[in-house]
């Protein structure tokens, strides 16, 4: 009996030895492949330097085989980052971002699923790929200029609402419409023979990573404004 107690002891011993121990490693993160809203028919790409706009989380597991969920990870501005030893996929969003003051491109990645050994250091890239928003920009027709004056756009996704004008750009995530509202207002030009426009409203639909221009125009005869949606870039990201 002392003889099979103790075998059990030191098997039981064997064992737990050989379970795998968590402990710390480094990554060192890369953001790449960002795609830009273009007007030509040709892809572009830029390398991300800033990561202070983005949201890191990590998901896998650790050596030891627990489970790490949405688990928010720190990311420095040389993008390390602490974890334990497993395997994940990490995540960046610059979500928050994205929809401050007039806007910003959206982009959300994921990493390929890696592997970290304890006290190791491993480089991960994620490439971020086509914007997840849309851009808009406004553009105004001589037939406009020569019958009004002072035009404002505004542009909503019942959400955020946004004052436009041809010095600025500004960025919209994909409403469940799929369209934004618009509102337009302008004054007639004396001598004109028109009469202001108090409110113009109406839909413009948007997708995801192309760039739309609202290009006003009116009809001569009538004054009646005709908003003309553009897409300047007619291609697919893929």
């Amino acid at each position: 009996l002392v003889l099979v107690l103790t075998s059990t002891m030191v098997a039981c011993q064997q064992e737990e030895a050989s379970e795998p121990a968590d402990g710390p490693a480094t990554i060192v993160l890369s953001l790449g492949g960002a795609q830009l809203y273009t007007e030509l028919l040709t892809r572009s790409e830029v390398p991300v330097g800033d990561l202070s706009h983005y949201a890191f989380v990590l998901n896998g597991t650790t050596i030891s085989g627990a489970v790490v969920s949405n688990l928010p990870l720190s990311v420095d501005n040389d993008g390390k980052a602490e974890v334990n030893a497993g395997t994940y996929t990490l995540t960046a969003s610059n979500a928050d971002y994205a929809n401050t003051e007039y806007g910003h491109p959206l982009y959300i990645g994921t990493s390929e699923s890696f592997t970290i050994a304890v006290n190791e250091t491993q480089n991960i890239a994620i490439a971020l790929g086509k914007p997840k928003n849309a851009r808009i920009t406004m553009a105004i027709d001589d037939s406009f200029t020569a019958l009004y004056e002072n035009p404002v756009l505004t542009l909503s996704d019942g959400n955020r609402t946004i004052t436009m004008d041809t010095e600025v750009e500004c960025y919209f995530t994909i409403p469940a419409s799929g369209a934004l509202a618009y509102t337009i207002t302008a004054n007639a030009l004396a001598g004109s023979h028109v009469t202001d426009i108090s409110t113009a409203t109406g839909y413009v639909e948007i997708q995801a990573g192309y760039n739309t221009t609202v290009r006003l125009k009116a009809n001569p005869a009538t004054g009646i404004i005709i908003p003309v949606v553009e897409g300047d870039y007619t291609g697919t990201f893929d």
